[in-house]
């Protein structure tokens, strides 16, 4: 049985005491969390990878409607397709096993109509359960296949192509590919170490929303991020404008050049801008 393999955690990165934050191994593996993106070609036994689709299987669901379905990967050839229709991502194909997460309403409208009713569920509230449905057993798979030392990288580019991904993954009306999960035994020397997330104070907050010195702490974050090269040779480019000089790329900018335009694939080159009507036709309602 592969062996979870201790790692530095979000809570020894911020400089939080361990024994005041409990950290025993169950929040050791999920504040030690990294994506991972490069892995080796050895196989995940059979019995491991069905702990982790039975942990991701004992997520939480709304009503117990269990509103989604898991497609689990392991043929190269579709692997490589898929990661074709995912922007590229070489992982995707390189990992042993790939996870698709799946909101999935075709279940309840067939046994709500083979029970002799009318289907009137098909509502945006089943799609954001079905949807959250789909990524609390994704979450759990993640927190599974690190626990027992398996690395992994969320995909939300099957998100890029969402025909030519039903087609390939056989998805019948009302089932939709929400995220994947590439999972493996990572290659050595990948991990950069646990990234610093945005201050506690700016995401988590008592009673009420709270906007004080959000300015401040946003510029203390850009500064960490910044002197970490977090985003060196990763800048999003301006389309049809020039370069700015003089500015700190840090997690402000961006992130500002990120929201200046829907998910794309290239400067001309629209993408998930259309899921709504793709979703429409793949048997959701809004």
């Amino acid at each position: 049985m592969t062996e979870y393999r201790k790692r530095n955690t979000r809570i020894e990165l911020e400089g939080l005491s361990k024994e005041k934050h409990l950290l025993n191994e169950t929040i050791e593996v999920l504040t030690a969390h990294e994506s991972v993106r490069a892995f080796q070609s050895k196989d995940i036994p059979t019995n491991i990878l069905q702990t982790i689709t039975v942990a991701a299987r004992s997520a939480p669901t709304s009503s117990n409607l269990q509103a989604y379905s898991i497609i689990a990967i392991k043929d190269v050839q579709r692997k490589a397709r898929l990661a074709s229709l995912s922007g590229n991502q070489s992982f995707i194909k390189e990992a042993p096993v790939f996870l698709v997460f799946c909101a999935d309403i075709y279940r309840l409208k067939h046994i709500t109509e083979s029970q002799g009713y009318r289907f009137l569920s098909n509502t945006l509230e089943m799609f954001l359960l079905s949807s959250m449905d789909a990524t609390l057993a994704l979450q759990n798979s993640l927190v599974a296949a690190e626990s027992v030392g398996l690395g992994c990288v969320p995909v939300g580019s099957i998100r890029n192509n969402p025909d030519a991904v039903a087609e390939e993954l056989g998805l019948p009306a009302g089932v939709f590919a929400i995220s994947g999960l590439s999972i493996g035994y990572e290659k050595e020397g990948t991990r950069r170490g646990v990234k610093p997330r945005l201050p506690e104070k700016v995401t988590v907050h008592n009673e009420k929303y709270k906007t004080d010195y959000l300015d401040q702490l946003l510029e203390e974050y850009d500064k960490t991020m910044i002197s970490r090269k977090t985003y060196d040779g990763r800048r999003v480019s301006l389309a049809g404008e020039p370069e700015k000089h003089g500015v700190d790329y840090g997690w402000r900018e961006h992130t500002a050049r990120r929201c200046t335009r829907p998910e794309t694939i290239a400067a001309s080159a629209s993408l998930r801008e259309n899921l709504k009507n793709i979703l429409e036709n793949r048997g959701f309602s809004f």
